[in-house]
């Protein structure tokens, strides 16, 4: 399921210039009288120049004008099935509809932007590494410590420091040889972004998980995974992409198991075994 043209928009809108907002602005209030018109013709109703359309189709991601007017057109024709956005009024059933729609659409746009080039360098990083870190704050700390969680059933040598400072620290003594998964939805936050270039002076293989392919955490990522959620009145998008971002981490941990299941290891049967215990 490729990404509609709203949603392209909303992902980039806060590393949108002016020129570009204002484009982006008035596609989202007047899509349908945007249909059709010759570059010329919406730079003039916009009251922008042609050069600047241009652009700001390339940096949504299309080739030109014209793959920028089959976008809208796209849009038109096929509208998201089922809102998100929950209307007071809506019984609980409807609710329910609505947020399993909404994460269902949000898992299908991710996995749309996964290939297989990257997945197999962030395997292939957490497999050589001597240690594999976690950092994320915030909501995104949710997701670190529930990755954390699952890479401690592997072979591989977990760490995760839920205190900032303690994380910084964590950071600091990191090098070449280890592997750090970091995890921020706007890859702005500031301390997110410290901690990152931390890693970065050390030389420390980084995997970003964000929401912004332009924010300056995706540009220190060795490898990148973009997660995409979708914003709605009573949740925030950032809390949105959580499940997003737990499907990828979910991605390289069972890639992981699946190469570490095909060599026989005495660390993994103790760890099965250690978790068996604990069902009887």
């Amino acid at each position: 399921m490729a990404l509609q043209l709203i949603e392209r928009i909303y992902s980039k809108y806060d590393t949108l210039g002016a020129s570009s907002r204002k484009i982006a602005d008035f596609l989202q209030n007047n899509l349908v009288a945007c249909n059709h018109k010759s570059i010329q013709s919406l730079a003039e109703q916009i009251d922008t120049s042609v050069s600047t359309i241009s652009r700001f189709a390339k940096r949504l991601g299309y080739a030109n004008y014209p793959e920028l007017q089959l976008a809208i057109t796209q849009q038109i024709n096929e509208p998201e099935s089922l809102s998100a956005d929950i209307d007071r009024n809506d019984p609980n059933i409807m609710v329910a509809q609505k947020v399993f729609s909404s994460n269902s659409s949000s898992l299908n746009k991710t996995l749309d932007l996964l290939n297989e080039e990257t997945l197999t360098t962030a395997v292939s990083l957490i497999e050589q590494c001597q240690r594999l870190s976690f950092f994320g704050l915030g909501a995104s700390d949710v997701v670190a410590l529930d990755a954390y969680h699952k890479f401690l059933r592997t072979q591989i040598n977990a760490v995760f420091n839920t205190d900032y400072h303690m994380a910084l620290m964590q950071a600091a003594k990191m090098d070449e040889h280890d592997c750090a998964i970091v995890i921020s939805h706007s890859g702005r936050n500031l301390d997110t972004l410290k901690m990152a270039r931390i890693l970065k002076n050390n030389h420390v293989p980084i995997i970003v998980i964000t929401s912004f392919s332009s924010s300056d955490l995706a540009k220190l990522g060795d490898v990148t995974f973009y997660s995409v959620s979708d914003d709605s009145k009573y949740r925030s998008q950032a809390l949105s992409s959580l499940i997003s971002q737990m499907s990828i981490i979910d991605c390289l941990y069972m890639s992981v198991m699946r190469d570490e299941a095909a060599k026989a290891s005495p660390k993994l049967a103790k760890i099965n075994s250690v978790i068996k215990q604990t069902r009887e």
